[in-house]
């Protein structure tokens, strides 16, 4: 057995310089850092973890190992210093939105461009940055902005408004939009309609999520 797996070693590393140093292996580096440090790509069937994982240090940067989608099922690291323009796990973006004069709080629809086939968005927070007030209305009478993030035809749209409601001057107001985007690789989505039947109260069949 012994002499199986030393020649099925040699064979899979035929085409790479394996260098001996300390105890420690290095195939493709002549100055291996641990046990086995190989210095390029490497296929396996699986990964056993015999001790636990090492926490980072105060002023150490963080890594992940990241799985690409089928058909790919690439493994491969992500780090945010390595790449900062490219997408991470969980992203924030933020719009300042100015409205139509006319319109002055509405935004029927906004295209942020975002895919949703491949992102999940969620609005974090907003503000508006003009008083809204309607005719007649007391004082007291508070406004309910209507604002939701929806995605039709492979993007993320946006809509904004005070329904019924409108800034008392001429001047549109700015909608400052915060939204969480998600990778789908490390998000679901479940959508779910429940119809009460015209009573006030109801429950879903089961839970969307089970642990």
């Amino acid at each position: 057995m012994i002499k199986k797996i030393r020649i099925l070693i040699v064979l899979s590393f035929s085409s790479h310089i394996i260098y001996a140093q300390n105890k420690a292996v290095g195939i493709n580096t002549s100055n291996p850092e641990t046990e086995l440090h190989i210095n390029g790509s490497m296929k396996t069937l699986g990964i056993i973890l015999k001790d636990g994982i090492e926490s980072l240090g105060a002023t150490e940067n963080y890594t992940y190992l990241i799985k690409s989608l089928s058909p790919e099922n690439k493994i491969t690291t992500y780090n945010n210093s390595f790449l900062p323009v490219d997408p991470a796990p969980i992203n924030q973006i933020q719009f300042k939105i100015s409205c139509d004069v006319n319109d002055k709080d509405w935004i029927n629809e906004y295209d942020t461009k975002i895919n949703s086939n491949k992102f999940l968005v969620v609005i974090s927070s907003f503000g508006f940055t003009q008083p809204i007030s309607q005719g007649n209305l007391p004082d007291w009478a508070t406004p309910l902005p209507q604002i939701y993030a929806y995605n039709t035809n492979n993007t993320w749209k946006i809509k904004a408004d005070f329904q019924g409601f409108h800034p008392p001057t001429s001047a549109a107001g700015v909608w400052t939009i915060n939204l969480l985007v998600f990778d789908k690789a490390y998000a679901k989505e479940f959508n779910f309609s429940q119809n009460l039947g015209g009573s006030a109260t109801g429950a879903a069949t089961s839970a969307l999520i089970q642990y």
